[in-house]
């Protein structure tokens, strides 16, 4: 029964992560047809960016109230419903650009709870010390469709326009729908309470945030992975521009850009699960954390598609040591019963800085250009590494995954 839990939570997060990609393919790709502006680029990442970041405080507890598998499945029917609204009114010929931002909104509000609830149902059907292979299984399996999809989505937008690449979006999201109700029980409520009150709601997200407030290295830790992700968010908000002013490459190129970070990104996780668990993660973490930030930044010293390419499958292989070791902490150190809440709370600390990078890499862009902005955003998080050196509580995340060894 585990098993069949684990596996298809594994197909309904890989079904959703590729359609994904097609989706914000598409839907940038409009907005960029309709406006071709890099403000506007940027307001599009905003209007994803901070519904996700509300949502996600706000509606923590409920990962842990709810029953997790249906509770996804209705944050997928919301995220398929805002799909179907710039599809249907793009075949009817009457899109504008204010449908994409709500349906990116929309899309948005529901993803930042979705995630969360899908890595809080890892640590209850998967064998305690094998936590870190099943979030790389799960990593590298979303990575397989991020490999797949961009290719093919870049291909169908090149042929046959951006509508029928949203359409795909739409078939993924629905099919993850079906798979997650046919679904054994993956996990009931783990909260207790028989009614829910707002002094109760508000403890509830208190104990979230608890968990960093008694461990700063693990708020450490996720310190940085804003850093990386505001830089992330930046670069790749702009990532058409840079194909089309910079590159001068069309859909496809875009799609093979993508698929060499996701190649990149297999990569990594092959090689972390060929190693097995590592001892030395603050120097892993912080090793990783520097090479993804060096190889973004080449972007923008040397800007061609060949070295683009060499760049993001480099920056791929860096970043899942980070991540993976990143998940692995959080589910073994967390108790199950704030898996939920705290996971949420790790997403939203992690995307805390994502509508920032959207919105400043844009006006970065607009003022200094594209090569600019990609070199700035690929200092950064290398910058922070060397920064990190420096902060002592991170030694503690060496060693055994005890508690007591993290200390406070």
């Amino acid at each position: 029964m585990l098993k069949r839990s684990y596996y298809g939570l594994l197909t309904t997060v890989t079904l959703s992560s590729f359609g994904d990609v097609f989706g914000l393919l598409a839907m940038e790709w409009l907005v960029y047809d309709l406006i071709a502006s890099k403000l506007a680029m940027g307001a599009m990442a905003l209007s994803f960016s901070v519904p996700e970041v509300v949502l996600r405080l706000l509606g923590s507890p409920l990962s842990d109230r709810l029953h997790r598998g249906r509770f996804m499945a209705g944050l997928a029917s919301i995220r398929l419903l805002a799909l179907l609204l710039p599809l249907s009114l793009g075949l009817a010929g009457q899109l504008h650009l204010w449908h994409l931002f709500l349906a990116a909104g929309l899309s948005g509000a529901c993803s930042a709870l979705f995630m969360p609830t899908a890595m809080a149902i890892v640590p209850g059907i998967a064998d305690e010390h094998k936590l870190m292979r099943a979030f790389a299984v799960i990593d590298g399996c979303r990575s397989a469709a991020a490999l797949l999809g961009p290719a093919l989505a870049g291909a169908v937008t090149a042929t046959m326009g951006a509508l029928p690449t949203l359409g795909i979006n739409a078939v993924c999201y629905a099919v993850a729908i079906l798979t997650l109700l046919y679904l054994p029980k993956m996990q009931r409520p783990v909260a207790k309470e028989a009614s829910l009150s707002l002094k109760t709601y508000v403890k509830d997200m208190g104990e979230g945030l608890s968990f960093y407030r008694n461990y700063p290295a693990m708020l450490s830790i996720m310190g940085m992975v804003s850093i990386s992700n505001m830089s992330s968010i930046g670069i790749w908000t702009m990532m058409i521009p840079y194909v089309r002013e910079v590159l001068h490459r069309d859909a496809t190129a875009m799609g093979t850009l993508t698929t060499a970070s996701a190649l990149g990104t297999i990569t990594g996780l092959a090689i972390i699960s060929w190693i097995g668990e590592m001892k030395r993660r603050r120097t892993v973490m912080l090793c990783s954390l520097a090479a993804t930030g060096f190889f973004n930044a080449l972007l923008g010293l040397f800007p061609s598609y060949s070295l683009a390419l060499f760049g993001l499958c480099a920056a791929g292989v860096a970043g899942p040591f980070f991540g993976s070791l990143s998940s692995s902490l959080h589910g073994t150190l967390v108790p199950a019963h704030l898996q939920g809440r705290v996971n949420s709370i790790r997403f939203l600390i992690g995307g805390g800085l994502q509508p920032l990078g959207a919105l400043a890499g844009a006006t970065v862009a607009e003022w200094y250009g594209l090569p600019f902005l990609f070199l700035s955003l690929g200092l950064l998080p290398l910058l922070c590494s060397v920064a990190a050196i420096f902060i002592p509580n991170l030694k503690d995340l060496n060693g055994d995954l005890m508690l007591e060894k993290l200390s406070s």
